[in-house]
């Protein structure tokens, strides 16, 4: 039988949905796994990201769900504490420096009971298939998912927290791994040094062409290496930097920058490689 139209359409639904949605003008722990420094500085200052085909767009979508799910399940079946929402604002826990320009949103805060009384751990879920999880389940989360490691790295740095419970669903066969994980003072410090790179603009791209095989599974590969899509506003000039308060002053004229390019403006690149 004949496909019909409607897959079709289906996918033009979420390329539809890709080209409303802003990328994000920060650096988040969910990024700080990247090995490139220059995706560290092009998320800093919003490039758009390159839209992921609808297939990905579906499992990222998959992921946000099952997330509910699992917290559902440490509530209601394991009788844990969590607090998936900070209960102040009722949106996700988010801790930021520099005014907003560095960012860190947690899954939850979770209390793991214990003879010594109830210790408050980060808590984060993944859901992985069934290779990825056995990597996790033989080899532990620093070796298996680097990314991960980095990204419960940065948002103990953050948030003060000094340990993470990182659980892991697995979505060929629904079943659960865990893990704690300890704060690292040497893994947070070389990535304050990074981000200290992206601030200062001597964020440098890790490869040397757009055919790396890093560049491309990278959002940003084609604001990186063709401007592709960057509109013309201070947080992506070259003269712009970022401030404290989290603003952004021009170097150029020496004044704050008003959000406006203006005919000065000369589109950011990270250094080559």
């Amino acid at each position: 039988m004949e496909p019909t139209f409607v897959l079709d359409r289906i996918d033009a639904g979420y390329f539809a949905d890709q080209d409303k949605r802003k990328a994000r003008a920060y650096i988040g722990a969910s990024g700080i796994g990247s090995p490139c420094d220059a995706y560290l500085a092009y998320s800093l200052r919003g490039f758009p990201d390159t839209p992921p085909e609808p297939r990905l767009a579906r499992i990222f979508q998959l992921g946000h769900r099952i997330e509910t799910l699992v917290v559902a399940d440490l509530k209601r079946k394991a009788q844990m504490t969590v607090w998936d929402r900070d209960p102040e604002t009722g949106q996700q826990w988010t801790y930021e420096l520099l005014g907003g320009h560095i960012k860190t949103h947690m899954d939850g805060q979770i209390a793991l009971d214990d003879r010594d009384g109830a210790e408050v751990l980060i808590l984060e879920v993944k859901s992985m298939n069934k290779a990825s999880w056995n990597k996790f389940v033989k080899h532990g989360i620093q070796k298996s998912h680097p990314g991960y490691y980095e990204q419960l790295q940065m948002m103990m740095g953050m948030s003060g927290f000094r340990r993470a419970y990182f659980i892991a669903y697995c979505k060929n066969d629904s079943s659960y791994h865990d893990e704690i994980v300890e704060f690292d003072q040497l893994v947070w410090s070389e990535q304050c040094s990074r981000i200290e790179r992206a601030l200062n603009g001597d964020a440098e791209k890790v490869a040397a062409s757009v055919d790396d095989w890093r560049c491309r599974s990278c959002f940003k590969r084609d604001a990186c290496w063709a401007s592709a899509g960057v509109e013309a506003r201070c947080m992506t000039c070259a003269h712009a930097c970022p401030t404290e308060r989290g603003g952004w002053h021009c170097a150029r004229f020496d004044q704050p920058a008003p959000g406006e390019a203006c005919s000065a403006w000369r589109v950011y690149k990270a250094k080559e490689r």
